[in-house]
């Protein structure tokens, strides 16, 4: 019975496929174990050792192993290298000159087809094959680890046979990988530590059967890459096939072999320490020892341990930072498959779970605060202020946030700002339309924008600033309407229709005001049709024609008196009344007379005359008494304002008013109006008032300024009309006593609520108070 064994190691490619430093390195390893005496007992002359060879040095070191062989002969084929499937899925084991095409297929005529080798191995008689292939077929590499290469192919079909026993690395969706820091792939490694250490003896015979050694291979791999699967394929014979044996002379040997199974997790339990000490003094071994061997052989174990944690940990890592959390469900089953997979135990895990739990809701909650802090400083101010991009960025680098949050952050913060405004200019458009319609809001029209704000999501203190700009643009426009209310009021008593020149300057008065076209027109609308009613009514009482009646009637006891005669007056010199008086005094003269005989023909008409004398003698002349007949009209003014000021009224300041030479007029004096001074534009809005400063002792005694006050107010002052209405100066109404010095008739009948004009009869030459009860006063609208 002979052992033959070819080890082929390809490392070095040609460009298209990735070098693999492991392979030559673990024919190196393998052929050691199978030179060891106590071990492989193979010979150096059955070894062949190829590296990196040639297609045709590779397949006529094929062909030898298998030829010309006996029944009982033990054939071991190792290959460590790239394996590659070509388009129809056949497998080639890649040389030193296996090339690509471009378009990446394959060249077969530089690879040694799997065909080829089971050929070989058909026409061979020996019923102990052994093939061992560390690669898998794909070619793909990551970071710390190269890949050898990938395909879907039929490794039973291909390889497998009566007496055979064929084992991959990985399946064919599987990589087998280089370990970063090992000089071994991981598959090889493996088997190398099962026979050297004996740990692949299962059933402790003294023997390394390949069934065993796949068993031992195939879970020290899985616990160090879950996605790896290696697989074995053997038929009946081949299942066990003896390959090595355990060397029993070196107690160091058998020593590592236990501290293998007592190793999984890089602890020694304390029920494996009680044995692996028990072992250490029947070996003969010092505590040097052992723990010589222990540290090495726990060193490996601990770091695998070590990667199978932070494996669970980085996968437990991103299930708990889903955007889409997961159920509890699908939680509990990822958190099992992963445990099963990696071999750990629920201790194990639980304060990998407790601590990456902690963490995860710590960085969520930072998250949380970064883009409050974000959305309250972009809603102050943007774009940021450097100062703010500083407290930012120390927030960011405290709690390690990452500029992928960061820009995630920052795009949300910005699009809900951008929406949020948009809202509120919706509100404000709202608002605007509603206050058009109505001012001030209604009841209903303040709930519906209610409903407007809580559809849209708006907060109180966020609309307020909204409502009370519109408002204070709404007041400062009616203003402006009124303004120009009164200025077109005294433009109409100056000058009316108006000239090209006036119509002018109004226009530019609007257009600084910035008034709407459509709502001066209907001011002068409406003030011009106010002139045509006054008009008409004065119109219509200067062509009143009181009826003739006869004398005898004795309507009018004047009648008696006609031949009387009036005594000459000498003319008295007075000045012009002004244009404001002359209609205000016609009407109260036309509406007199008016009131006269209405009173008489209403007392006409119901058969009231005057009562001759009871026992009158006819030659007696007639006795003719005066009699005064007082008939009384009272009118009724409009309140009195800055708007219409007339000579004589009376004005009382609320603030200090500035006049000439640094000198103030205190607050709260009464100024008497002695006339007006328009200006000759129109456009201004602005005239002179000229008054004289009442001496009254209610005027306020002068206090303390920066500024002199007037120590004696001066006798007329002039004062601008725009002035007196920023100074908010009010004019007392008719019904209140002039506090100025004027005699107490005068001052009661400048002060009446009605103005009263007398028409007087006389029949006796002396003046008698009438008794006519239906002398009432007569009331017309002024």
């Amino acid at each position: 019975m002979a052992k033959v064994a070819l080890l082929i190691g390809v490392s070095e490619y040609e460009p298209g496929l990735n070098p693999l430093p492991s392979a030559v390195r673990d024919v190196e390893a393998m052929q050691q174990v199978l030179l060891h005496p106590e071990m492989g007992c193979f010979t150096e002359t059955d070894i062949m050792v190829l590296k990196n060879p040639q297609r045709q040095d590779m397949e006529e070191a094929i062909e030898n192993l298998f030829a010309h062989r006996q029944k009982d002969d033990l054939l071991v084929f190792f290959f460590s290298g790239h394996g590659i499937k070509d388009d129809t899925g056949r497998l080639f084991l890649a040389t030193r000159t296996t090339r690509k095409s471009p378009r990446g297929d394959l060249i077969r005529s530089s690879a040694v087809s799997a065909i080829f080798v089971h050929e070989s191995m058909s026409r061979s008689r020996s019923k102990r094959q052994v093939i061992i292939l560390d690669s898998c077929f794909s070619g793909a590499f990551a970071e710390g680890l190269s890949a050898k290469d990938d395909g879907t192919l039929n490794i039973r079909e291909q390889l497998g046979g009566e007496g055979r026993a064929v084992l991959t690395s990985s399946s064919s969706t599987q990589y087998s990988f280089e370990q970063q820091g090992s000089d071994l792939s991981i598959y090889t490694r493996y088997l190398i530590e099962g026979i050297t250490t004996g740990a692949a003896d299962l059933d402790e015979d003294g023997v390394v059967s390949i069934d065993e050694l796949h068993d031992y291979a195939s879970k020290k791999v899985r616990e160090i890459q879950p996605t790896m699967k290696p697989e074995i394929y053997t038929s009946r014979e081949g299942f066990k096939i003896r390959l090595t044996k355990v060397p029993q002379g070196d107690p160091k040997q058998k020593y590592c072999k236990e501290v293998a199974r007592y190793s999984n997790r890089g602890e020694v339990t304390f029920v494996g320490r009680k044995i692996l000490d028990a072992l250490r003094s029947r070996l003969g071994l010092s505590e040097m020892e052992a723990t010589a061997i222990e540290d090495e052989m726990l060193a490996v174990a601990r770091q695998e341990f070590r990667e199978k944690l932070h494996r669970y940990e980085r996968d437990f890592s991103e299930a708990l930072q889903q955007q889409v959390a997961l159920s509890e469900e699908d939680f509990n089953t990822l958190r099992l498959n992963l445990q099963q997979i990696l071999g750990l135990r629920n201790e194990d895990t639980m304060p990998i779970e407790a601590r990456v739990t902690t963490q995860i809701q710590a960085y969520k909650r930072h998250l949380q605060q970064y883009e409050q802090a974000l959305a309250e400083a972009m809603e102050q101010e943007y774009p940021l202020s450097q100062d703010t991009r500083h407290r930012l960025q120390q927030m960011q680098r405290e709690w390690q946030i990452t500029f992928e949050d960061l820009a995630l952050i920052e795009t949300h913060v910005i699009t809900e700002i951008e929406a949020y405004r948009q809202k509120l200019q919706q509100y404000e458009q709202i608002f605007a339309r509603a206050t058009q319609q109505q001012y001030p809001l209604s009841t209903t029209q303040r709930n519906q924008l209610r409903q407007e704000q809580q559809l849209l999501g708006l907060k109180d203190e966020k609309i307020a600033p909204i409502e009370n700009r519109i408002k204070a643009e709404i007041a400062a426009y009616l203003q402006k309407l009124q303004q120009y209310e009164q200025v077109l009021i005294q433009t109409i008593q100056h000058e009316y229709p108006f000239s090209e020149e006036v119509r002018q300057e109004l226009k530019r008065y609007q257009q600084i005001l910035e008034l709407r076209d459509e709502e001066v027109v209907e001011i002068e609308e409406k003030m011009i049709r106010k002139r045509e009613i006054n008009q008409t009514q004065i119109q219509q009482l200067s062509n009143f024609e009181l009826p003739e009646i006869p004398t005898q009637l004795g309507i009018f006891s004047s009648q008696v008196v006609s031949n009387q005669k009036t005594p000459k007056i000498k003319p008295v010199n007075t000045s012009q009344l002004p244009l404001q008086w002359i209609i205000p005094l016609i009407v109260v003269l036309t509406g007199g007379g008016v009131a006269v005989f209405i009173q008489e023909f209403r007392r006409s008409q119901l058969g009231i005359f005057p009562i001759p004398p009871s026992n009158p003698t006819p030659t007696q002349s007639p006795t003719v008494t005066n009699t005064q007949s007082r008939r009384t009209i009272a009118l009724i003014q409009p309140p009195r304002t800055l708007a219409n000021l007339d000579p004589g009224w009376v004005i009382q300041t609320s603030k200090e008013i500035p006049l000439p030479d640094n000198q103030l007029l205190p607050a709260k004096s009464f100024l008497e109006v002695i006339n007006t001074q328009p200006n000759p534009k129109p456009a201004s809005g602005d005239f002179s008032v000229r008054m004289r400063v009442c001496t009254n002792k209610s005027t306020p005694i002068p206090t303390s300024s920066q500024v002199p006050l007037l120590s004696k107010p001066e006798k007329t002052v002039s004062i601008q009309f725009q002035q007196l209405m920023r100074l908010g100066a009010s004019v007392l109404q008719s019904g209140i006593p002039s506090p100025c010095n004027k005699s107490p008739d005068n001052n009661s009948k400048a002060t009446s609520d009605t103005k009263t004009m007398d028409t007087d009869t006389d029949t006796s030459g002396t003046d008698t108070p009438s008794s006519d009860s239906s002398n009432e006063p007569i009331r017309a609208i002024w």
